[in-house]
Parts: C-alpha cells; structure tokens; sequence
C-alpha cells in the first residue's frame, strides 16, 4: 500500500513543479515583451509596440494597458488592426482603475487639453472615488484638493474632510503626503468644522510625522480645551 501512495505523491510533486516552472516561464516572456514593447514605443516603432503590449494589456496588465493607450492616442500612429480596436482612453482608464498613477495624470492631461479623445471630468472623479473608497491616499488625495477647490465638482468641506481622512491614514512610507493630510485634518477641525477631539487627534498625527505647523495648532487646540 506505501509505494502506490509514495508514488502518487511523487507524481503530484513533480506535477506541481511542473506547473511552476511554465508559469514562472510565462511570467519571464511576458516581462520581456513589455520591456521590449515599451523600449519600441520609446523608438516610436509604435506598430512593432503594438504587436507586443496590445495582448499584454488585453490580459489586464495595467503598465502595458497604458503604453496601448498612449500608441492610440499618438498623433502619428500607423493603423494597427482592422476592425474595432479599443479607444487609447478606454485603455488609460483601465490602467488608473488597476492603480497606475501615471495613466490617472495622462487621462488628467487630456482632459484639461480638450479634444475628440479627452474624457470627462466626471469619468476621472468616478475612477479616483473607486479607488480611494479602496483605501488608496493618492486618489484620496487629489478627491479632497478638489473638494476644496471646486475642481470638476462643488467644493465642499465635509467631502474634503472626508478624502483627507484617508489619505492621512496611510503610512508615511506608501504616501508622503499623509503627514500634510493630517496637517490640513489638522486645521480643518480646528478652524473650519471645530471638532476639538478630532482636531487634537490628527494635530498630534502630523506633529509624530515631523510636521513642523502641527505643534503650533496642537497648542492653539489646547489654549480651546482651556
């Protein structure tokens, strides 16, 4: 009875092995048609950046949706496919909604240059709202400034509070602008909402963080407290 199990066990392991090993081969072609698709987009060689990063970026991968993007969107592109071909906006916002940064500013550029391709304000805020409901500061951030400035959307105190919130949450180390987050939670609940409990909590949050303005306000909430 052992040896049938020792070897189904052994098949097993080298069944696993297996797998592995083409996935981590896999990965390793797919990393080297990105690099090399975006070496050729570089060049301008936007048909031969086409042929690598296109299925690449149709698999989900948010850097090589970019690169796909930006080929649509040259002014000088060759004409790639025959048929429908995904628009250079559609591929930019797929790549902010997985997390890229750099895709969010570009969709951000086109905007704000106006145009047949530039997307609307309000498809940019619903990507920057799904993603700072997620958690990330970056968007979070951008959502409050806009808030505060009327930016694409009424400004509004309580939804800047809000973004700031989370923005502020984040280490320091993800996003270095949490410390100035909580340095404008800091103000606002101070001078704007006056919530002396919050206040002192983020006062005290941007003054760990080494912000020098933080300590000033933390002694003005304390003079309030008095």
């Amino acid at each position: 009875m052992t040896k049938p199990i020792i070897k189904q066990a052994l098949a097993v392991i080298v069944c696993t092995m297996t797998t592995l090993g083409v996935a981590a081969a896999d990965k390793t072609d797919v990393n080297f048609s990105l690099a090399s698709g975006v070496e050729a987009y570089r060049a301008g060689e936007y048909s031969k950046a086409w042929k690598l990063l296109h299925p690449i970026a149709d698999a989900g991968d948010a850097k090589a949706q970019r690169y796909a993007g930006k080929i649509l969107l040259a002014a000088n592109r060759p004409e790639l496919l025959a048929g429908d071909v995904p628009s250079g906006v559609d591929y930019l916002a797929k790549a902010a909604l997985a997390g890229d940064y750099v895709a969010l500013v570009e969709l951000e550029n086109l905007r704000r240059d106006g145009g047949e391709s530039a997307p609307s304000i309000e498809q940019i805020i619903e990507i920057e709202e799904s993603l700072a409901k997620e958690g990330d500061p970056v968007t979070a951030w951008r959502l409050a400034k806009r808030f505060e400035t009327g930016d694409g959307v009424s400004s509004s105190p309580e939804n800047m509070v809000k973004w700031l919130e989370v923005a502020a949450s984040a280490s320091i180390d993800r996003f270095p602008k949490a410390r100035e987050a909580a340095f404008r939670l800091c103000e606002a609940y101070t001078l704007v909402v006056r919530e002396k409990t919050l206040a002192e909590r983020w006062c005290q949050k941007a003054a760990s963080e080494g912000h020098a303005g933080a300590a000033i306000l933390l002694r003005r909430v304390a003079r309030a407290q008095g």
